[in-house]
This record gives structure tokens, sequence and C-alpha cells, in this order.
């Protein structure tokens, strides 16, 4: 199956270049929604989608839930749980990044951190090689997380390196080393993940190591 034997909202997903990864997941989630009551379908629609969007994590999670014993539920849970992650995310963000005072600078792309930016105050977002605006804390999305690394835009990795950087993002994103392994696009960069200073993770502050332990949780 290609891209264009989808449907008109699953074609809109694959084709999207813009709402992100957590935008593109919640397109995907809602095309699927029309093949719930006829497995067989669902299972064949849900199968190239993987392929056609390499580099998101959620695709993992989405496929599993379409060919598992109940999907309708399975789907609609992650749909749900994917809003109240986001909401709880960003929330968590923009508070901590408001407690530390400061600069933001941020990587590209991501929809959560552009969510986070517009909550802090007007001209407190830094760029890079500009002097003397300290403290200044980083902000990057993610497209996949494993136990050890990062998948996310290329800049991602300079960011971290620059300054102490927060991943905002959702339990989605989290994927075993084996999953992550076949994740990717030339637009894509690996980081270690204790690279980051800290994850926003479903609304939660946590360590890298803690994120890890959470992602070696996963099983194929």
């Amino acid at each position: 199956m290609s891209a264009p034997t989808l449907s008109p909202l699953l074609t809109a997903a694959v084709q999207d270049r813009t709402s992100g990864a957590t935008g593109v997941a919640r397109q995907v989630l809602d095309g699927l929604a029309e093949f719930v009551h006829d497995p067989p379908a669902l299972r064949a629609v849900v199968e190239p989608l993987p392929g056609l969007l390499p580099g998101y994590a959620s695709m993992w999670h989405i496929a599993r839930a379409a060919n598992s014993a109940d999907p309708g539920p399975a789907l609609r849970e992650i749909r749900e749980q994917l809003d109240r992650d986001v909401e709880g995310s960003v929330a968590t963000a923009t508070r901590l990044m408001l407690q530390r005072g400061g600069w933001a600078r941020t990587a590209p792309s991501s929809a959560l951190v552009k969510a986070v930016v517009a909550g802090l105050p007007a001209g407190t977002v830094d760029v890079p090689g500009t002097e003397g605006l300290q403290p200044v804390t980083g902000l990057a999305g993610a497209d996949a997380i494993s136990p050890t690394r990062v998948l996310n835009i290329k800049g991602t990795l300079a960011l971290a390196r620059s300054v102490p950087t927060v991943v905002v993002t959702t339990s989605l994103k989290l994927v075993p080393e084996s999953v992550f392994d076949t994740l990717g696009s030339p637009l894509f960069e690996r980081i270690p993940l204790d690279a980051f200073w800290a994850v926003v993770l479903d609304g939660e502050l946590l360590t890298p190591a803690e994120v890890a332990r959470r992602a070696a949780q996963l099983r194929v």
C-alpha cells in the first residue's frame, strides 16, 4: 500500500511537514478512527505508516495499538492520553522556564516548544551567538527517545552542547533501542540522552537517567 491509497485524513498526515511529530500523530489517530470497526482494513491501512513516517516513534505505539486484540479502545486511549500529556508537559516546561528566568534558546520544529515559548514573556527568546544574555536555557522537542539517545531535528546536539537544554515531550516518543535504530531521516540527528539537562515527560520534570529507565521498560 502506498500513500495515495490511504484515506484523505491519513494522506494529509503523511504529507504534513509543518505540524511536527505530535500534530502528525493526532492526525494519524483521527484518520485511523474511521477503520476501527473493520480490524482487517485497520491493520492494512496502518501497516505502511511507520515506513511513510520513518522519523516518528509514535507510529510504533500506534501500530501496536491498531494490531492489538481490541484496537478501538487502545487507539482512543492513546489519543486522549496524548492530549493530556501535551498539556501537562507544556505547563510544566513553561513554569520551569519562568522559574529559571533569563532567556530561552530553541531547536526548531517542535510544536510543544512553540507552545512553551508562547507562554514566556515577550522578548525572552535568545538566538545562537548572542552575547551577554544569561542565563540561557535550551528547549528542544523529540521525535524519539530510546534508553540512550534522542532523535530530533539537526541542530539539537549543538544546542545541548552550548546551554543546559530541556527536552519537552510525551511518552509516545519513548521506544526500545531496537525500534529507535530503525527511525530517522536526513533531517534528524541522534543525540546522547545524557547530553540534556532535563526532560519534561507527560508533565513530570525528570532527569535523563529516569527517562532512560522508563524507555528501557518497553518491549518489542
